[in-house]
């Protein structure tokens, strides 16, 4: 094979190893296609986004081959070749690399799709730290290989990492922040979130900073560090919706007021929409300027907006029924004038 190999010009030993090449990329197109209609059948799915992965760097690696050997074909009539050959070496590990990255993105896409507790902006994030981890691995150990001393370069990023440091503290502490926002897990996304500063609906929690969508649909973008110093509501996360209303009848009616508050109160405790085991309160707690002032206070099982809106609307109109029902009137503001003759 070698005898024969030698008697042919390198232009024929490229043209053999583009024919060759040809024909290990159709095999291991049919290959693929074969695991890919067995693992369809399936019902776990990591599998074809393994696949998928790693199908696009294994056509890259016999491409590489074919290009490192029709090089070496050359070398020995172009010394030039001789440097190209040492150096593109290592152009596996690259593609190798790249192929880990892809492996661990399939990862990072099979985990978004399954509908499981991990939350996705957690699994974005330890998936963009691991690629970074490979990245700088396989950096250093290039360089190693390159000659550069590994020491020198931990030494010399040690020190420049203590500059860098203090040069963009304040970068690194959004970047922590969002750090922290991932571990405790204060909001997520598409949590509706609140604060003296801001208001909206968390749609990105980057490295650096959030972005939030008010409700006048403009973006606000919030460094995570600020949400280490602030407070921070997640309505969205609320088990239950409070009616808290102060009712007021005329002193006229004062009589009418234990019939009223009695009766508002078993509406409450009758009402499908009303959670019973949450704190109920109907009480005559209050005399006011104009008016006899009784609360009504009581959580609804709902915590959408627009339901709770319905249910509140249905309750204030039947505690006006109850009012009227028993001769009495809610109360406004009025003044009386004596005047002395």
């Amino acid at each position: 094979m070698n005898e024969f190999l030698q008697n042919l010009t390198p232009l024929e030993v490229v043209g053999i190893l583009l024919a060759v090449a040809f024909v290990a990329h159709f095999i291991l197109g049919v290959i693929l296609k074969k695991i890919i209609s067995h693992t369809d059948k399936t019902k776990i799915q990591w599998d074809d986004h393994l696949i998928k992965a790693v199908s696009t760097p294994l056509k890259a690696l016999i491409w590489f081959g074919w290009i490192y050997f029709s090089i070496n074909a050359f070398k020995g009539q172009i010394e030039a070749l001789t440097k190209v050959i040492e150096y593109i070496d290592i152009g596996p590990i690259f593609i190798i690399t790249w192929g880990v990255v892809r492996i661990v993105s399939g990862g990072e896409n099979y985990m978004l799709e399954r509908d499981t507790n991990v939350d996705n902006d957690s699994v974005r994030l330890f998936s963009r730290l691991i690629k970074i981890l490979i990245v700088i691995a396989i950096a250093l150990g290039v360089a190693q290989y390159l000659g550069f001393s590994i020491s020198s370069l931990l030494t010399f990023g040690g020190v420049g990492g203590i500059v860098m440091g203090f040069a963009a503290k304040d970068m690194l502490s959004n970047i922590f922040g969002g750090l922290m926002i991932q571990m405790d897990k204060p909001f997520s996304t598409g949590d509706w979130i609140r604060s003296s500063k801001f208001e909206g609906t968390v749609e990105k929690i980057g490295w650096r900073m959030t972005r939030i969508r008010t409700f006048s649909k403009n973006p606000v973008y919030i460094p995570n560090s600020i949400f280490a110093s602030i407070p921070i509501e997640t309505p969205s996360r609320m088990t239950n919706r409070r009616i808290k209303e102060v009712v007021g009848i005329r002193y006229d009616d004062i009589a009418q007021m234990p019939a009223i508050v009695t009766e508002v109160e078993a509406l409450l405790r009758e009402h499908k929409d009303i959670d019973q085991s949450e704190s109920l309160r109907v009480y005559f707690n209050y005399f006011n300027a104009s008016s006899l002032d009784f609360n009504v206070y009581a959580f609804t099982k709902t915590t959408s907006k627009d339901e709770y809106q319905r249910v509140k609307q249905q309750i204030l109109l039947s505690v006006a029924d109850i009012i009227a029902k028993h001769k009495a009137e809610i109360a406004y503001p009025t003044q009386t004038l004596h005047i002395q003759k």
